[in-house]
Formats: C-alpha cells, structure tokens, sequence
C-alpha cells in the first residue's frame, strides 16, 4: 500500500490533536486536583463519585441528627438533676415538719410554694422554640393552666383547692393576656364554701382560641392549692440515625413528673393546716409519695442515659465511615499532583517531539498552518 503525503499529514495532525487534548486534560486535572472532570471521562468512575456523595450527604444529616439528640437529651438530663434536688428538698421540709417545731411551719409552707413555681418552670423548660416535655405539641407550654376552645367546644378549667379555701375567684385571658372573664358564684364556683376540696373543673365556652386561667382564694391564712394540668400529648418525635434506625428523643410531660405537683401541694396543704396534729401527720404521710416520686425519676434518667450512649456510639460509627468514605472518593474522584504533573511533562514532552518529526518529514508551509 502506498502510503501518500496526504495521509501522512493526517496522521500526523490527527497524533497531535489527540496529544494537545490530553495535555489540556492533564493541564485541568492540576489545577482542580480532579481525575474526572466530566462523566465522558470515567462513565464508571462518575457513577462511584455520585454514590459516594449522596452517601456523604446522607451520613452528614445523620450526624446532624445526632448531635440534636444529644443537645436535647443533655438539657433533659440538667433539668431532671434540678428536679431530683427540688424532690429531695422537699422530702427534707417533709421529715422536718413531720418532727420540728410547729412555729417554723409558715417559712416550710412558702419554701415547698417556691418549690412549686420552680418545677413548673423546670417542667415548661425549652430548647430553642421547643418545649422539652409536651410530647408532640412542642409548642404547647405542657404545664400552664391552658384552655384551648375548638368548634365551641367548651374547655376544662381545672384546679385544686384546699379544705378550707374561700372567696374563689378565677379569671380567664386570652393569648395576648387581656381579661375574657371571671368566674365565681353561679358560674361552677362557691365562695364561701370554697367549692369542692381537690381538683375541680369547670367547663367554659368562649370564642375559638387559646386561654390562659388563674385562681385566687382566701381563707384562715390558707391560699388556694392548685394542682398543675398536663397539657401535652404523648406523641413521640423520633430522629433519623439510618435507612432503617430511628430513636425517640421527647419526653411526654405526664410520664416524666406524674403527681410531682399533686404531691408539693398535699405536702403545703400539710404544712398550712391550723390541725397541728392532722398537720404533722399529714406531713409524714407525704415523706413516701416523694421519694418514690424522685425513685421514678432516676428511672427516667437512666432511660435518657441509655439512649446518649447509643447515640455516642452512632455518632463514633458515623466518623469512621465518613473518613472511609471521604478517602474511597478521593481515591475515585481526584489525582495525585505530583504524579499528574509527570504526566502533563510527559505529554508536553510527547508533544514537542511529534512537532519535531512532523518538522523533518512535511514541508514547512504545512508545519507552520499546524502551528
């Protein structure tokens, strides 16, 4: 076969296309540190990258989600703390009472209400918007004296009251605090009698929307006892640690301080009976109920315990396969500089040395149109 200058110049234009292009992928390769700049480079290696990453991204949301599990769970764990000691205060008020003098009673009696108001406050706490320990409704503040009226449906209006209490008067407000209504005699409430020792409720009726109540009563230097209300649900929100693995990282307020508050009020109850001999009786009788109280509790905690710790150990799996497959994806994805920048020598050296013997065998007009 006679081989022509004709295709001799193509062959040779066609060695240095090929030669000039690879150099400009070696020249990209350098300079972004990527192998695969394009699917048409790798079809297989591309499809490798793509997989890596959306393992990546999938185990970074886990990682997310793991540490949101552990902020709430650690703030749990400081509220509990705080819960326990209020518990344990208010056993040590209770075996004082039970035994001490009747004149330190009054002090005892405001002591165990301030214990009151702080576990409501503890029992209403938040991370960011979210209340710790309403269930599902994390915006619903699980232990204030709510009222939400839905399709004329009347709410409950529940509180307690102590044996003796009179003159009860309750105010209802709506959500920007202004007062809706007050209730007394005639609307489920009897001043003078102080209505029905315990818990009472009142169904009440107003406009479509959410209230707030408070309740007020006088009596022989007794205040109302008023037994907090759950106002959460039981729902759970679970967070996602994998295709097939998720955790539940609420608490359903109910569960967690059950008759905590039912118990502190029977315990001022005690404390502010002018009977010094019901009093002091009553008073040991509350020692019990508390400390199984606080015993519930630690069972509470050491549940919370549990589930950090699986969490921690989810979040060391989750490092260690991310670093594995980071390192499977740079393997696929990128190059070593130092070895990409032998070969775009190599490449530039091939180059210049097709150019060279292009110059020796066609005529030098050709060599200069291919330059």
């Amino acid at each position: 076969m006679r081989i022509t200058s004709k295709m001799m110049t193509g062959s040779i234009a066609e060695n240095l296309y090929r030669q000039a292009e690879q150099i400009l992928k070696s020249q990209k390769a350098v300079a972004t540190g990527k192998r695969i700049q394009r699917v048409s480079d790798d079809p297989v290696g591309m499809g490798k990258v793509l997989d890596y990453r959306r393992s990546l991204a999938n185990i970074e949301q886990y990682q997310q989600n793991v540490i949101r599990g552990k902020m709430r769970l650690e703030m749990n764990e400081t509220v509990l703390d705080d819960v326990t000691g209020l518990l344990n205060s208010a056993v040590n008020i209770a075996v004082e009472a039970s035994s001490g003098p009747l004149d330190t009673r009054p002090i005892l009696a405001e002591e165990v209400r301030n214990l009151r108001l702080q576990l409501v406050q503890l029992a209403n706490s938040k991370i960011g918007d979210s209340y710790l320990y309403a269930g599902h409704q994390t915006d619903v503040a699980p232990y204030s004296h709510h009222i939400e009226i839905a399709g004329g449906t009347p709410g409950a209006v529940e509180f307690g009251l102590a044996d003796d209490a009179t003159d009860v008067t309750v105010e209802i407000r709506d959500a920007a605090g202004a007062l809706v209504q007050t209730l007394t005699q005639g609307d489920g409430v009897t001043p003078g009698s102080g209505g029905t020792a315990g818990t009472n409720s009142i169904a009440w009726s107003g406009p479509d929307g959410e209230y707030s109540f408070t309740v007020t009563a006088g009596s022989a230097g007794t205040e109302v006892v008023d037994y907090q209300t759950y106002n959460g649900d039981s729902g759970d929100i679970r967070l996602i640690l994998g295709d097939r693995t998720n955790i539940v990282i609420n608490a359903d307020g109910g569960e967690t301080f059950g008759d905590m508050f039912e118990r502190l009020a029977q315990l001022q109850q005690a404390l502010q009976n002018p009977d010094p001999v019901a009093g002091t009786s009553a008073a040991a009788a509350a020692v019990d109920p508390l400390i199984s109280a606080a015993d519930r509790l630690e069972r509470v905690r050491a549940d919370g315990a549990v589930t950090f710790k699986h969490l921690e150990l989810t979040e060391d799996r989750y490092a260690g396969l991310k670093l594995n497959v980071e390192d499977m994806l740079e393997k696929t994805e990128n190059v070593d500089i130092a070895t990409a920048i032998v070969e775009l020598q190599k490449f530039e050296t091939d180059y210049q040395t097709t150019l060279a013997t292009a110059a020796r065998v066609l005529q030098p007009s050709l060599i200069d149109f291919l330059r």
